[in-house]
This record gives structure tokens, sequence and C-alpha cells, in this order.
């Protein structure tokens, strides 16, 4: 670990509607007077401001303005690098991580046959640029060929399979890299630490798992500590800002460290959303401080679900970065623990998730809010005092009306308004759904279309499945835990019908229809009590994603995290209309 200490260096940010600001309700545009007027109102030492290469005004570094706290890292991605993604390589980061190159079906998508030629050429890039370099990944359950561990009878075979893979591309790349993401994602969704406290309970049912069982986690980190011994390694994850998630890798790391498996550092992926609290994530960091390893954040981006423009307007790139500051007041509370701090990627319009902005830059390379937030972000927090609500409850109206629940879509259902399922909760954004909800005296039913090109119902566990999960807070309460009148309620792709907390099975019935591009559910759900006009209930819906057996994604109508099943703080509502 490198000497930290804070970075003195001080920015006077832009106010919320200055010029320079980016954002509009219209577009991205912004003028070269714009951009010097942020230059100009920036106040920062000379060795701490850099150009970018297409822009006219000189913005903060801020690999300079955290130089003495971690690393600041971004993606490289061969096929979309151009002269402004190198010039903002250049001036803002000094470590990269490769997107999707080295995962395994692009190290050995053919048994045997090692492909090197574009991972190479980013370590000459690298070289050539003065950037570090971390290798991603090497054991996970995506991305990598059919052929890993395909036969689950023969676990002497996975095991050379996982050996040679580890051995080959980690022994290429020996002394070019400052750190591996050995094994990514081994923990499954949804779980806590059994009160045994026995983490492998916990492990995700994947191919390694099924053909090895649970030590494949250290075999692969031996593997490697032989094929480069001095590389750091790291376990890699997302949703660790959970508490009970963070936990679970915690018991893990922990095991590790007194077996001697050769870990050297935890990666919290941190994929999050606008308005979640960064009190999740300072937990997973207090959490891993605990334990002597580095902690880095290895995959950061900050989505704004809901959007409704082509980019964001004013007020929602505020709203972004104010999460955005919250997160990085919270790393450098941390600093003395955290490695390295890289972003999933550096313009909007390439990210993963562009849909949902989450980057520091926008489509035409201008820095959003979320820049001199991350540049600075105690004094982002305090210019925009006023604006640390949280983010508002979403709202939607049930209509009055009494369908025939059979699975078929009655007429009565077009008098309902739409209600959007498309908050991502998970890294993956996948599959998304539109709802409709009806209610009389003693019922609330409830339609949702989803959009799934690909249906998968394999895993052994239901929440894996293709499927529909429906919350319910019938007095809003809003607690943390659930109560009598609280309830969750999931529907697979085959119509199953299965339960996590809930008042009663009675009275529950459901159907599930597969369509062009997706399938359709129709759902009754018993109240407890009888409602009249104008109630308001805490709801919320969930389209859990799978593919080969495993969920890939999350997305919910209101609640952006993944606790639906435990608390009812952040359901959104349902308003029983006429």
């Amino acid at each position: 670990m490198r000497a930290k200490k804070l970075c003195a260096v001080a920015l006077t940010l832009c106010m919320l509607g200055a010029t320079g600001c980016q954002g509009s309700s219209k577009n991205d545009t912004t003028t070269s007077t714009e951009a010097t007027t942020v230059a100009e109102t920036t106040e920062a030492s000379a060795t701490d401001v850099a150009t970018t290469d297409d822009a006219t005004a000189e913005i903060p570094s801020l690999k300079e303005i955290y130089k003495d706290d971690f690393l600041i890292g971004t993606i490289y991605a061969e096929g979309s690098l151009n002269e402004k993604d190198v010039a903002l390589m250049d001036s803002q980061f000094n470590v990269i991580t490769p997107e999707n190159i080295m995962k395994p079906e692009g190290m050995q998508n053919v048994e045997g046959t090692f492909t090197y030629t574009s991972a190479d050429k980013m370590i000459e890039f690298a070289n050539e640029h003065n950037l570090k370099v971390v290798g991603h990944n090497l054991a996970w359950h995506q991305q990598s060929p059919s052929w890993m561990a395909q036969d689950k009878n023969d676990r002497d075979k996975a095991i050379e399979q996982l050996k040679s893979h580890i051995t080959n591309v980690a022994g290429h790349y020996k002394g070019k890299l400052i750190s591996w993401d050995v094994v990514n994602e081994a923990i499954e969704d949804g779980v806590s630490l059994p009160a045994d406290g026995d983490w492998t309970k916990c492990l995700r049912k994947n191919q390694w798992y099924n053909a090895i069982g649970p030590e494949y986690l250290a075999m692969a980190f031996q593997f490697a500590r032989e094929a480069d011994p001095d590389c750091k390694l790291y376990y890699n994850d997302y949703n660790l800002e959970l508490q009970q998630k963070a936990d679970v890798a915690y018991a893990m790391l922990k095991d590790f460290l007194e077996q001697g498996v050769p870990i050297d550092g935890i990666g919290i992926q941190g994929h999050m959303q606008t308005g979640v609290p960064a009190g999740g994530l300072d937990y997973a960091l207090s959490r891993f401080s605990e334990l002597d390893i580095e902690i880095s954040v290895t995959e950061l981006d900050v989505t704004y679900n809901g959007a409704a423009g082509p980019s964001l307007t004013e007020e929602e790139q505020v709203k972004q970065a104010i999460t955005y500051a919250q997160i990085f007041k919270t790393l450098k509370n941390h600093s003395d623990k955290v490695e390295r701090v890289t972003f999933w990627g550096t313009v909007d319009s390439q990210s993963w998730r562009g849909e949902s902005f989450p980057l520091l830059f926008d489509s035409l390379y201008q820095p959003k809010e979320a820049f001199y937030a991350v540049a600075d972000p105690e004094g982002y927090l305090e210019k925009h005092a006023e604006d640390l609500g949280v983010m508002p409850t979403v709202e939607a109206n049930a209509t009055y009306g009494t369908p025939t629940v059979d699975g078929e879509e009655d007429e009565i259902w077009k008098d309902a308004e739409d209600i959007k399922i498309n908050r991502q909760v998970m890294a993956w954004e996948g599959a998304t759904g539109t709802a409709k909800a009806l209610w009389d005296e003693n019922n609330l039913y409830i339609l949702v279309h989803v959009k799934d090109d690909a249906l998968d119902a394999t895993a052994e566990n239901a929440y894996e499945h293709d499927s529909i999960e429906l919350f319910v807070d019938e007095d809003n309460g809003k607690t943390a835990s659930y109560g009598a009148d609280d309830g969750q309620y999931r529907i697979d792709v085959n119509g199953e019908i299965t339960f996590g907390t809930y008042p009663g099975q009675d009275g529950v019935k459901g159907f599930a229809v597969k369509e062009d591009g997706g399938y359709r559910i129709e759902m009754v759900i018993p109240f407890t009590a009888p409602v009249t006009e104008n109630t308001v209930i805490g709801f919320d819906a969930q389209v859990n994603d799978a593919k080969d057996g495993a969920r890939i994604s999350v997305a919910k109508f209101c609640d952006s995290t993944d606790n639906s099943y435990m608390t009812t703080e952040n359901f959104g509502t349902l308003k029983l209309v006429k």
C-alpha cells in the first residue's frame, strides 16, 4: 500500500445553473465560451489541471487530485478508442482495466488455443501512455466458453482446465500487471451468511462449483500465485455495498487468510444508482478494512434511471453528481485502505449502461456535473446542501375494476395506466417490464408484460428463473422488516408461484403466457383487509432475468436496492383510484 495523505487541492465549482455547468433539458452542447468559464472558475494549481484534446477548456485532472489517495482508472476497450478517448485517458487516469478482451472467452475460446493479440496491444498501449494495467478476469460464470468445466462428473478434468487457463494466461502476463481479478462474482444473489458462518453455502452454483466444488476458489488463487508470484490477487464482485453480501464476502476472505490462500485484495465493483445512500459502501469499506488486504472499487458507474430525454437535465445531473460526491467523500474517508478506484468507462455513449447516463463525461466528451462532484466531493455537497434529499418515492395508480384472472388480457385492462419496471438494480442491465394494476374491495390485480428474448427457468432457486416478483405493503408503513400486512409474491415464466415473506397463500392465483419477445403474467393478490378508494399502499414490482441457469439482472419499479425481500422502506406506492 502506498503512503497516503489527504489531497490539498481545492476547487471552486460551478453552481447549479451557472455558465459552463453541463446538462440541459434540450441537449449536451457546450460552447467554447461556456467551457472556458468553467476553467476560469476552477481554482486548481497548474499541476492539477489537464487539457482534453478536443475541448477548449482546462479541467482538473482526477489522477493528480487523488495522487496521494488512490489510483484513478478507467476501462480499455480497443474497438472504441479514438483520439478523444486517448486524450482523456492521458489526462485523467493512471490505470486501465480491459473491458472484455481478457475474460475467459477472449483468452481461450477454443480449448488449448490462447489468443493474446488484443491484450498484448493493450499492454503496449499502457507502456506508451504510462498506465498501469489490471487483469480482468480468470474464473467467471459468464463470458466463459462452454467447454470449461462442461462435464460436472469429471472433477479432475475441470481442475486441469482451470489450472491450464490460469497458468497460461497469468503466466503470459507475468510481471506486466499490478493485479488480477482472479475469481469474479462467485457469491449468490440475495443470500445472507447462515448462523453457522459457512460462507460456502452462499456460493453461486456455477460451472466451476458444479464440477469441482467450493474448493475451486482457493485453487484458482493458488494457480494464479504460482503463475505470477508478484501480482496482487483479487476477489471481485458486485452489490458488495449491500450488508448481507459484504458479510458473506468478509467471512470468505477471513477464512482464506486463515487457511493461507494467497489473496491480496477485494474488488467492490460499484455499479450503483442515483439516490442510493453511500452508507452501504461505508459499511463494506469498514468491514473489509478489518482484514489485511487491499480494497479497490473496480467498476464504478452511477446510473440515472428514468431519464426522459437524450441526455440528463441540469436537475438530473445534480442528483447524480450528489451521489458521486457522497461516494467519493466516503472513499476519501477510507483512503488509507483503498488502493484504486476504476470507472467502468469514461463517456456515457460508450457505456454498457449508456441509456442511464452513468459516467463523468457526456457524449460530446464534455465533463458533467458528476465530474466536478468527484473532483471536490466535500465542496460539491456543501454547495448543494439544499438538494441532498433522497430520491422521491415513485408513485402510480391502480384503477378500479375486477378482471377475470386466467392469463388472458381482458378489455378492462385498457383502462389501467402503465407502470414501468425499468430501474436496474444489478450490474447487468437485462429484461424490463410494463405493469398495470387494478383493484376492488378485496383484491389487487397485476398484469405485467416482460421484454425478454431468451427465457430460462432451469435454476434450482426459484428467484433465479425468469420471473416477476410483486411486493405489497398494505398500510404503506415503510417498515424495516415485514409485518402481517406485507407480502412478497413470485411467478415465473412457466406460471409457477413461489413466495418470499407473505401474509398467506390463500387466494393468490396467477398465470404466465409466453408471447413474442417475452412473456406476460396476470396475478390476483387478496388484501388482508378490505380497502377503499384513495387508499395508498406500498408497492414494488421486480423483473428477474435469467440466463444459463443463473439470474443475471433485476429491474424494479421503485426500490433501487436489492433489499425488497427484507424491508418495505424503499417501496413505491399505488393509489387506489376510480
